[in-house]
């Protein structure tokens, strides 16, 4: 076994042996989980397999944490277009803003009873730089609540970090300087983690640097809010780090790079330490020699043995790292000699072609990386800037680091619901962040795709043997990780969250106790069998 799993049980997170998933990336860290299983098929069309929804008051993406009896989600405060930003508001965040109208500076913090969804209190965090309503790549909720079994912890991205207790009780807030002078991407997911008789929050923070302002790993004191540490390497706004069991403790794995002149360097991976005299010092760290600049939102995965960590065109490779040193160990193409089963337009009979060199590059999904029964899979974007110009049309990657092979599935991008139901393929649903109140609070254009094109798209949720992959269009793909034939055999489902074409999704899934919840821009979803009732 490897080192790393070794001690894994001793240094997990807060609440990891539970069925709690007490942070935006579960509780493992890594956005996996092991336990009663869930129904496989659920619908918010037809109301199959659900258990309760509950409106929202507006869009929003963080993700959705469980904690016992509680439900935490955040919010964008209700957009109000009678009192925009000022004029000398939008002259100096205008590069957060993109001269975008409907945007907003204040978030709410919600509380809700998980076993009936019943909302128990709210409470507005007020924040410095807006962010873009229902913004394609992330907003102010991003970076989701995390709970232990007495308080929560909110963070507003525009520049706040607030503790309340499970009741809505004030305990602490710090107040950060946010970036405002750059794009509004935070895709940083907070952790909770026990360092001896201490709680740490794990946040992002960005610092004043000679190049820049570089964002680090913060380690706060959970219990009063004050700075014990700070990382010594540096990560992009647009890195979606993970946690890692080492055995001295809880590591993050976090990345630099990315577009739009990210000043982090050196390009690559580093993994921080945690807890311990180590804490924000790096175990090790990876520079990446090759002219990629968008590692960071290809993001990383990691095994008991590998971290991965992805390149994009022209490099087109899956890069695999020993999780214990950093050392490259291989290099994997994903446009070359890979095998590709798709269905035929005309006939719809499936065929599978093998040692095929991909006339077109490959784009794999930002934030789509993860690793499960020893392979990665990830979500291939099927088109960009609305042109067909990347490859393999509407699929799903899924690589093998022993063998190096890469194989792609062809999978439908719509279903109509009826007796039986009835697929669609290649022809994407539109998405429509419409809310609760029956307003479309679609900040950026961009928002209206279906998620199958550059949008940034929930990390994908690991529940046992099956992958929960959330498109913006609100379908659910449903993979099984373990069937020995990457066919059309290995898609499980096609779940969805509401009406095609007038949902809006951005987050990721959450699990606990054999319930499944998700959110769209006008509801919080709970789906699973009446018998998984709390």
């Amino acid at each position: 076994m490897h080192a790393f799993s070794v001690l894994a049980l001793l240094t997990l997170p807060l609440c990891a042996l539970g069925t709690d998933w007490p942070q935006g990336a579960g509780p493992n860290g890594d956005w996996s989980v092991e336990g009663a299983a869930p129904p496989l098929r659920f619908s918010a069309r037809t109301g199959e397999n659900l258990l309760w929804r509950t409106p929202l008051p507006e869009t929003g993406q963080g993700g959705i944490t469980i904690v016992g009896e509680h439900v935490f989600v955040a919010t964008l405060a209700p957009f109000d277009p009678e009192h925009p930003l000022t004029e000398a508001e939008r002259a100096l965040y205008t590069h957060a803003t993109e001269g975008r109208s409907v945007v907003g500076k204040d978030i709410d913090a919600h509380a809700l009873d998980a076993r009936t969804g019943k909302l128990l209190w709210t409470r507005r965090i007020a924040g410095v730089v807006p962010s873009i309503y229902s913004y394609p790549f992330s907003d102010a909720t991003s970076a989701s609540p995390v709970a232990d079994a007495k308080h929560v912890w909110f963070t507003n991205g525009g520049g706040k970090v607030v503790c309340y207790t499970h009741a809505g009780e004030l305990v602490w807030e710090r107040e950060f300087t946010p970036t405002f002078d750059g794009p509004f991407n935070k895709q940083f997911e907070p952790f909770l983690v026990q360092d001896g008789e201490r709680a740490v929050f794990v946040g992002m923070e960005p610092f004043p640097e000679q190049s820049g302002r570089w964002n680090r790993v913060v380690g706060l004191d959970a219990a009063t809010g004050a700075l014990l540490w700070k990382s010594e390497d540096a990560l992009t706004h647009y890195n979606a780090p993970q946690l890692v069991a080492t055995p001295s403790g809880p590591a993050l794995l976090i990345a630099r790079g990315g577009p739009h002149d990210v000043p982090e360097l050196p390009l690559g991976v580093s993994l921080t330490a945690l807890t311990g005299a180590k804490a924000g010092k790096s175990l090790w760290r990876y520079e990446d020699p090759r002219p990629n600049h968008e590692g960071a939102l290809q993001t990383m995965a990691h095994d008991e043995h590998y971290a991965y960590w992805v390149l994009r065109d022209p490099a087109s490779a899956l890069v695999v790292l020993d999780l214990a040193s950093g050392k490259e160990l291989a290099s994997i193409p994903l446009h070359r000699h890979v095998d590709v089963t798709s269905r035929d337009p005309a006939t719809g009979a499936w065929q599978r072609k093998s040692g095929v060199d991909l006339k077109l590059p490959v784009f794999p999904a930002r934030y789509t990386l993860i690793a499960a029964a020893g392979r990665v899979f990830f979500q291939c974007y099927a088109a960009a800037f609305g042109k067909e110009t990347v490859g393999p049309a509407w699929s799903f990657g899924r690589v093998d680091p022993a063998t190096k092979a890469v194989e792609y599935l062809e999978v439908p991008t719509d279903v109509v619901r009826g007796t039986p139901d009835v697929l669609r393929w290649r022809t994407p649903l539109a998405a429509r962040a419409v809310n609760s109140r029956g307003l479309e609070t679609t900040g950026d254009e961009r928002s209206r795709w279906s998620g199958w094109d550059w949008v940034f798209n929930g990390s994908p949720t690991r529940v046992n043997e099956r992958l929960y992959f959330t498109l913006a269009s609100g379908l659910v793909y449903v993979l099984d990780a373990q069937r020995k034939d990457f066919d059309g055999g290995a898609l499980l489902a096609l779940d969805d969250l509401g009406t095609g074409g007038e949902t809006w999704c951005a987050n990721s899934l959450s699990y606990s106790a054999g319930r499944l919840y998700q959110r769209t821009a006008a509801e919080l979803l709970c789906f699973g069998a009446a018998a998984s009732a709390r």
